[in-house]
């Protein structure tokens, strides 16, 4: 090849000797933003676990703090039900035979220390499983 004929080729031949250097500039380019997009989606995804983590310790907390909840609801409204029942018999029985008041209330007096014996050993129970929940899952009590 002579040199006017290269010469009348040179837009071709630059193009091609421009396009190796660049193109090797270009890949080192795009391998450096794919590792880097490839760290920032990992960093991003181990997020997201300890988030998913996070969120399933919070659920399973807060599901066995409406069960604690509930019981102790429970253990309250059972309380006012006694109250309820024996402030009724009091009234009934002092309406039947008034002269006789003083028995009725030492018997309902008896009645209510019994009662009262049966919640603290529900709200026992209630505390000793709130302690047990609470270790189980390594919570400070």
């Amino acid at each position: 090849m002579s040199w006017p004929n290269v010469l009348s080729h040179w837009p071709s031949i630059a193009t091609a000797g421009a396009g190796l250097g660049m193109g090797g500039l270009l890949k080192t380019l795009l391998d450096h933003r794919r590792a880097t997009r490839l760290q920032t989606d990992e960093v991003a995804m181990s997020l997201v676990q300890q988030l998913t983590r996070r969120v399933e310790t919070v659920e399973a907390g807060a599901a066995q703090e409406r069960v604690l909840c509930d019981a102790n609801l429970a253990v309250l409204r059972h309380r006012v039900n006694n109250l309820s029942g024996s402030f009724g018999s009091l009234l009934l029985m002092i309406e039947m035979a008034p002269d006789r008041a003083r028995e009725f209330a030492t018997r309902i007096k008896e009645q209510r220390a019994m009662q009262e014996q049966t919640e603290a050993t529900e709200k026992a129970s209630l505390a000793a499983a709130a302690i047990t929940g609470a270790c189980s899952k390594g919570v400070g009590v």
